[in-house]
């Protein structure tokens, strides 16, 4: 038996990110966990917020933005950034947070996580009272220790921050249960499909 919740924004996890936009003299920072990958070739991702948001407007005249994934030792910040205005507050230096210069845009990447997308506005949608930003990902940063010998991204290093939306909690990871496209292959019962 299951219960019935009715339309519901609740689901999870989703990735919590910190969005930057603006530039190295004047940067802001948004957390958003309305943000997921849509597209491989060219690697895009789709970014969601209100229309009233200040970094809406900076990103619709700027035409670009960075992801940055936080480790979940910043729970603190991520959650500030998600409940100040950058309107009114700097909150790269109330979090501490270090901007740095992209490669190839001009908002700033975030020093304190571990992994950043710049990215290109190639879309802009409206849903309701949201805005999402499809931006195709133009460079992609990782820290070194992130990284094993081949390249091969580390998760458990990255450590990022999920979010159960509806329940507004903030959760880690955990560990990994399987490998995508083997672990489901002990299920086949023939070779076919």
């Amino acid at each position: 038996m299951k219960k019935q919740l009715g339309p519901s924004d609740t689901f999870f996890p989703t990735p919590i990110t910190l969005v930057t936009s603006g530039t190295m003299e004047k940067p802001n920072i948004i957390t958003l966990a309305w943000v997921g990958m849509v597209c491989s070739e060219p690697p895009t991702i789709a970014i969601s917020m209100t229309n009233k948001r200040h970094s809406t407007e900076i990103i619709r005249n700027q035409g670009e933005f960075t992801v940055n994934i936080p480790g979940n030792s910043k729970v603190a910040e991520v959650d500030y950034c998600g409940i100040v205005s950058g309107r009114r507050n700097n909150k790269f230096r109330e979090t501490h947070f270090t901007p740095v210069p992209g490669l190839q845009v001009n908002a700033p990447i975030i020093q304190e996580c571990a992994y950043n997308l710049e990215c290109k506005v190639v879309n802009e949608l409206q849903i309701g009272e949201f805005i999402v930003f499809l931006g195709q990902i133009v460079e992609t940063h990782i820290d070194n220790n992130c990284v094993d010998d081949t390249g091969r991204i580390i998760l458990g290093k990255v450590n990022p921050l999920v979010y159960a939306a509806g329940i507004r909690e903030y959760w880690n990871l955990g560990e990994k249960v399987g490998t995508a496209f083997n672990v489901g292959k002990q299920l086949r019962l023939t070779d076919e499909g």
